[in-house]
């Protein structure tokens, strides 16, 4: 099986550090993914926020974009619960059209922040949650240029010779139904999913719509990985990463990334330490000349050559290494 890579970058920002680096940070990591030959660069939505700096995927994705010459660029994703579908699917077209077979739109339904962040977005009102589907239908209506209940309407610019990808992101089962009725591609974050969900992908592909938006499925996952020269320091490496999944997970807004030693001090004995251990359980953890294997196993067990990879490190030079190695010892399989 020859594996499809690409990174999830979430613009990580480092205690100490701040956005500017952090964003420097992302655009170097895809001009290097782009010689190395990643498939693909997603970029996350992030408000008010200490631990990333990226809010606008869209801006990051196009700048990228017109920084790199082969790699597919997206955004993972934009929440829509936030923005008109109008809008995105306005922009969407903009850089298909501007870099053709280049741009993945990636959308969820995710809040992208917490409850100050989320009414700010919404001129300051409860966002409506159950017409988070409606939006997706709207946006594929514009992207397709059909008649959206009825209005003469159409997003701008217009004929453009290539759709956007178009991919749903999600954790879970009910995410998966949803990319498959309206016929679009999968992604799965398994780094913060509970449990395993090995099922999903059977299900996406037994109820993917054909007459949908694209007549073949695509399902992906997304896993969180570390590689250093030892299994103990790629291990400590993603102590920073999994404790912003810890936060996450109590519904705290993630705070910069800690070294690996502060990360220590803070479970040690703490209440959250087996919930900690349960989730740095989850990363990939490997050596250049393991991991390859290690992501291999888990391709195989989700039935899915198409893996996005997350690393988030407190030194920039331990994230570089592991993408670096991911690449160059791959087997020519």
């Amino acid at each position: 099986m020859k594996l499809k890579l690409s990174i999830l970058d979430q613009t990580p920002v480092i205690k100490g550090g701040n956005a500017a680096t952090a964003l420097k940070n992302s655009l170097n990591l895809a001009k290097m993914a782009d010689e190395l030959g990643y498939h693909s660069i997603l970029y996350a939505e992030h408000h008010g926020v200490e631990a990333y700096g990226s809010s606008s995927p869209e801006i990051l994705a196009a700048t990228v974009l017109a920084n790199t010459k082969k790699i597919k660029v997206g955004t993972g994703g934009i929440m829509l619960r936030n923005y008109s579908a109008f809008k995105i699917a306005e922009w969407a077209k903009m850089l298909a059209l501007l870099y053709p077979n280049r741009f993945i739109l990636g959308l969820g339904k995710a809040p992208g922040g917490l409850k100050d962040a989320v009414l700010a977005l919404n001129g300051h009102k409860l966002p409506i949650l159950n017409n988070v589907n409606e939006k997706l239908e709207e946006i594929i209506a514009y992207l397709k240029e059909q008649s959206y209940k009825g209005a003469e309407l159409f997003a701008q610019p217009t004929h453009i010779s290539t759709l956007p990808e178009v991919t749903w992101l999600g954790s879970g089962e009910s995410s998966a139904k949803e990319a498959a009725k309206y016929g679009i591609s999968y992604s799965m974050a398994d780094f913060i999913a509970e449990g395993s969900n090995t099922e999903i992908q059977k299900m996406y592909l037994e109820e993917f719509n054909p007459t949908g938006y694209s007549d073949l499925p695509s399902f992906q996952v997304a896993l969180s990985v570390s590689v250093a020269e030892s299994l103990e320091q790629a291990r400590r490496n993603a102590y920073g990463m999994v404790y912003q999944f810890v936060e996450s997970r109590k519904i705290l807004a993630p705070k910069a990334l800690k070294p690996s030693e502060e990360v220590e001090t803070l479970i040690s004995n703490s209440e959250d330490e087996e919930l900690f251990n349960a989730l740095l359980d989850k990363v990939i953890i490997g050596t250049p000349e393991t991991i390859h294997s290690k992501l291999k196993a888990k391709a195989l067990q989700y039935g899915t050559h198409d893996l996005v990879l997350l690393s988030n490190m407190f030194n920039e030079g331990d994230r570089i290494f592991t993408y670096k190695s991911i690449i160059e010892q791959r087997p020519s399989d």
